[in-house]
């Protein structure tokens, strides 16, 4: 008997093994990890405030979240950590859904290429947003002063309101959208008028976005010449600054920035 106590004690303790991996794959409790209630019904919230939604039909009330279009959940938790719903021809005279803030995990928010019908962004609600990523509102109709909520995002890595010709930035200014924005990798802001701290723009990237990589800002109204400080910018790869007011010549310094490339600079200007 004694001989087989050291097989017995490995086969216990590879069953141990089985159980708990087989648990926790489950969620802890051997049952899968669900959409949390109040997650659904925020987005059954959302859905509520299109006027055409054919798109979602799988957004059905008792039903799983996680598994709905264009919406992903971290497996753990069933918090909705993803919401993609860019280009599905939904329309919105009310405006972007209060619901939507509740949705406090996500980390890659997008609704580009719909129709909020040129109602502006909540004054309030994106500063709840503290996990977003990449949030992409382009091309929605969205119109108004952006939010001041989206400056309070410090986790953005990838910002895109571009093409919503009736936004504009003047109070917060261009200088405070992005001033704690330190992550930040890509912005595209183009046709967005830039009303408040066009003439500093260079500056205030330079100062509080040291890893961009991409930027586009083609009809902003931008003026003045680019700072030198926006030689501090060494991670960029394409800049788009074209059909703005920007005087003077392309700056040497760009020739000095090893990600751009060598022949023929992207459009700076017009």
């Amino acid at each position: 008997m004694s001989s087989r106590h050291p097989q017995l004690h490995l086969i216990l303790l590879l069953l141990a093994y089985y159980c708990s991996t087989h648990t926790a794959a489950s969620g802890g409790n051997g049952t899968t990890i669900q959409c949390l209630p109040d997650q659904a019904s925020s987005l059954l919230q959302m859905k509520r405030s299109f006027f055409h939604n054919p798109n979602l039909s799988s957004w059905q009330h008792g039903t799983d979240c996680c598994h709905w279009e264009g919406v992903g959940c971290d497996r753990a938790s069933g918090q909705v950590i993803t919401l993609d719903l860019s280009d599905r021809n939904l329309r919105s005279t009310s405006g972007l859904s209060p619901a939507l803030f509740n949705l406090t995990s996500l980390t890659n928010l997008s609704l580009s290429g719909n129709d909020f019908g040129l109602t502006s962004l909540p004054s309030f609600g994106f500063e709840r947003l503290i996990e977003l990523v990449s949030l992409n509102l382009s091309d929605a109709c969205f119109a108004g002063q952006i939010a001041i909520g989206i400056s309070h995002l410090k986790n953005l890595r990838s910002l895109d309101l571009s093409y919503n010709t009736d936004l504009y930035l003047q109070d917060p200014s261009f200088q405070t959208l992005v001033a704690n924005l330190s992550n930040l990798r890509e912005l595209y802001l183009d046709r967005v008028s830039i009303l408040s701290g066009e003439a500093n723009w260079s500056v205030a990237l330079a100062d509080s976005v040291p890893l961009l990589q991409n930027i586009s800002l083609s009809t902003c109204e931008l003026s003045s010449p680019i700072h030198h400080s926006f030689s501090q910018l060494r991670f960029l790869t394409t800049i788009n600054l074209a059909d703005n007011e920007i005087s003077g010549q392309v700056p040497g310094f760009f020739a000095k920035f090893s990600f751009l490339p060598k022949k023929g600079f992207p459009p700076l200007y017009k």
